[in-house]
């Protein structure tokens, strides 16, 4: 059975492809010259039906076939407004996956989140973008900043995969979509300290403090 499904699941692979590669090129990727196609085809189809059946049947039946007509372009409009609602969805999104959790077991005041900012977390969690950018507070141990550290760690246990081996473009986004949801101690976030401090951030893994940091970043989301 699994085998069966890898095959058909390859089969169907290369229908969608090709699919996508005809309507792109043929239609153009337009919606509307997409709906006019299927349309067109519709009417092919029940034309060279009749015809090889009894041509007078289309002309006996007409309100069964304007029927069906009628149901096809209503369903064909409810997928335009499936994808167009998609691609909204996807400009809400962050871009990254998140790891399923409880969030009946998270403990966010153990990173000292307010009710607007676990409900902008959650969002995070959702794989939303924030509306409103989160104030994180945890500070470094001189206590005049908050600490990018936790930040990094918080992600590492969330997105899939987590963050440690990130590079290049992947990384800059990362640093776009922190900038994009949090404030630190009610300041934008520095690019250039948020480099930094990521850089000694992955050199410092193993040591006390790093993994502290993680037992408690664990214990806020459940994981402990």
């Amino acid at each position: 059975m699994e085998k069966f499904i890898q095959n058909a699941g390859r089969a169907l692979a290369r229908v969608r492809t090709a699919t996508n590669d005809f309507l792109n090129e043929r239609i153009g990727g337009n919606r509307r010259n997409l709906i006019f196609f299927l349309v067109c085809v519709y009417i092919l189809f029940i034309l060279l039906v009749s015809a090889v059946i009894n041509f007078r049947s289309l002309i006996d039946h007409y309100p069964v076939y304007l029927g069906l007509l009628l149901a096809l372009v209503l369903a064909i409009l409810w997928v335009a407004v499936f994808y167009e609602s998609e691609s909204h969805m996807a400009k809400d999104g962050h871009g990254f996956t998140m790891e399923r959790l409880k969030r009946s077991r998270m403990k966010f005041h153990l990173l000292d989140l307010d009710p607007d900012g676990r409900k902008e977390l959650e969002r995070i969690l959702s794989g939303r973008n924030v509306l409103t950018k989160i104030n994180f507070t945890m500070g470094n141990k001189s206590g005049e900043s908050a600490n990018h550290r936790l930040l990094f760690v918080l992600f590492d246990e969330l997105i899939v995969g987590g963050i440690t081996e990130i590079t290049g473009e992947r990384k800059q986004e990362f640093f776009q979509f922190l900038q994009n949801s949090f404030l630190m101690n009610g300041e934008p976030i520095n690019p250039n300290t948020l480099k930094s401090s990521f850089s000694s951030w992955k050199a410092d893994q193993e040591k006390t403090n790093s993994k502290n940091q993680r037992k408690l970043v664990k214990q806020m989301l459940g994981k402990a």
